[in-house]
């Protein structure tokens, strides 16, 4: 559904790879549950709690970034992401959990 949008994570990120997958879900995730649809404009403030491969996805998709200072770091090198839309003061927290063991 969303195919250019993996292609545009995977060029910016250099590779495709599981972690940014992680991310990219992810960054859907949380659109989907503030409401928005990609491309869509959106105040969004994200604070990763990891700064590995699936972080690249969340640039993409949500646009945020260090530089605009969208893009928070408060490392736990858990895969998490907590997303607050500043127009409508919705959040949600995305957290990868382990794999059920069986």
């Amino acid at each position: 559904m969303y195919d250019y949008l993996w292609e545009q994570c995977a060029e910016f990120h250099g590779h495709e790879c599981g972690g940014l997958t992680l991310g990219y879900k992810a960054a859907l995730y949380i659109l989907e549950q503030l409401g928005l649809t990609p491309g869509e404009p959106a105040d969004l403030i994200c604070v990763a709690e990891n700064n590995a491969c699936s972080t690249d996805a969340i640039r993409v998709i949500l646009g945020c970034t260090e530089q605009k200072g969208n893009l928070i770091f408060h490392l736990t090198d858990q895969q998490a992401y907590t997303c607050f839309d500043k127009r409508t003061r919705a959040a949600v927290r995305v957290v990868l959990k382990d794999k059920p063991e069986g």
